[in-house]
């Protein structure tokens, strides 16, 4: 038993003498087992393709970018063991990440990272993403159809939308995750965010949709809503030097606040149960009303929840 346990704790020490020499060397970061300490093999190859119209991507451990350029190709940089598999078929890309296997027990891999690449010219009608540990970018690219959700609710992807358009969301789960929109539109969008995720828009369009917030918080500045429909429980939504046009209704329960400040908006019907509403430098006790019959209406309605406007 002895040999054993010596055996052992050598091999200990070699492999971490393998992980050390990799990070000092700049190279591999990690090192599995499979019937001994091994170093990780990197691979970074890009392939073109033929054209697709959709996009289903299902994995763990993986991050994904759409991106326009000079034509169709997908790029993947990553670890070769747990490389992402893909292929089209009825005009649809598949890619599916794979579990990682047989690596020490500090997870010290970088995630992998497909690269998928549409001409310029050309937008996508269906894009599916069933993710876990990863990151979903969209950059400059027009989808028609979009899903989100997560492949294992303990650990949810992240999506950034940077100049991108998006014409219908039909469903988008955030479980402590972000969503960041920056010089993007988004419309017919159903978002439900829980568990402390976070919802950050920038110089955007959101057209009638729907955000549902658990324990969340929401930050909107520099933009433009329109029709927005959000039901919120426990959480804190800013929203700043916005243009607010046609009905936009908040709903809160419970704690969290709601604070706005710069809007460009005709109409408030502002309503706060058990908490308070403060429109500039005044406090209106329960409630403030202004030109509620306005085509542009702002509706805050909480039950604890104070209201702010400044």
């Amino acid at each position: 038993m002895r040999k054993y346990f010596v055996t052992g704790f050598y091999l200990l020490i070699v492999g971490g003498l393998l992980l050390l020499g990799g990070f000092i060397m700049g190279g591999n970061k990690s090192v599995v087992w499979n019937h001994g300490f091994k170093i990780i093999q990197k691979i970074d190859e890009t392939y073109p393709l033929s054209n697709f119209k959709n996009v289903y991507v299902e994995g763990r451990n993986t991050n994904v970018t759409f991106r326009l350029g000079g034509r169709y190709k997908i790029r993947i940089d990553g670890e070769k063991s747990s490389e992402p598999t893909y292929k089209i078929k009825n005009n649809t890309l598949t890619v599916t990440g794979q579990e990682r296997k047989n690596h020490v027990g500090v997870d010290l891999l970088d995630d992998n990272n497909v690269t998928i690449t549409i001409p310029m010219n050309q937008s996508l009608d269906n894009v599916n993403v069933r993710l876990a540990e990863g990151n979903i970018k969209i950059n400059d690219v027009t989808i028609d159809n979009f899903i989100k959700s997560a492949k294992d609710l303990d650990y949810d992807s992240n999506v950034y939308m940077s100049d991108a358009t998006i014409n219908n969301i039909e469903k988008m789960n955030l479980y402590d995750a972000k969503l960041t929109m920056k010089n993007s539109k988004i419309s017919n969008a159903n978002i439900v965010a829980s568990a402390y995720s976070q919802i950050t828009a920038t110089n955007s369009t959101i057209l009638k949709s729907s955000f549902n917030l658990d324990e969340s918080k929401m930050n909107i500045k520099q933009s433009n809503l329109d029709t927005l429909k959000s039901l919120n429980n426990h959480s804190k939504i800013s929203i700043s030097k916005t243009t607010l046009m046609n009905h936009n209704d908040f709903r809160m329960f419970g704690a969290g606040h709601f604070i706005g400040s710069g809007l460009s908006v005709e109409g408030l019907d502002l309503t706060s149960e058990h908490g308070y509403v403060r429109y500039f430098d005044k406090k209106y006790g329960n409630s403030y009303q202004n030109k509620v019959d306005a085509n542009n209406l702002l509706m805050i309605k909480t039950t604890k929840a104070p209201i702010t406007i400044k």
